[in-house]
């Protein structure tokens, strides 16, 4: 969980440097999926090794890349580079996929009925959440990249639950 709340201020302190300002009302939050998971009090070793993992490439470094897109996709609307927008757009999306994915591979490896759900809820959600239009296209201000980075974290919510980060 700490590399969310490290996105959230990487968006930030991109959105300052770039001069961002102006709000506009945010797209309509996309509705994820709910398993109502109960958290798990001892995981065998094999959800502890992927939660480590989880830890240390999805909360953490691919959260961080996330952040970075959004700031960089930021930083290209202030600037008027429309190419460098939709570059960090599309990559931006493309590591929702990408962290979606991994997610689905652990989720196959998992031996707990809990933690597959888990993990494959949040999938589901980082894919609706990349699959819809508006999560990037009014990111003008520093309010909607908190809203989004607030989604991201939510869409990991299960799985962040699971292993208790």
């Amino acid at each position: 969980m700490r590399g969310l709340i490290a996105v959230a201020a990487l968006c930030g302190v991109t959105l300052f440097s770039a001069g961002c300002g102006g709000g506009t009302a945010p797209a309509p939050a996309a509705k994820f999926v709910q398993p109502s998971l109960p958290a798990a009090t001892s995981p065998d070793s094999k959800a502890q090794a992927i939660c480590t993992d989880l830890r240390a490439n999805v909360f953490d470094a691919d959260a961080t890349a996330f952040g970075a897109e959004l700031g960089r996709l930021m930083a290209a609307r202030t600037q008027q580079d429309p190419a460098g927008e939709e570059r960090s757009r599309q990559a931006a999306t493309a590591k929702l996929g990408e962290i979606a994915a991994k997610l689905r591979t652990h989720a196959g490896e998992a031996a707990d009925p809990r933690f597959r759900r888990a993990l494959n809820a949040s999938a589901v959600n980082l894919e609706k959440m990349g699959n819809d239009p508006g999560t990037l296209a009014k990111l003008d201000s520093l309010d909607a990249v908190s809203k989004t980075t607030g989604r991201f974290a939510a869409a990991l919510g299960d799985a962040a639950e699971y292993c208790g980060a």
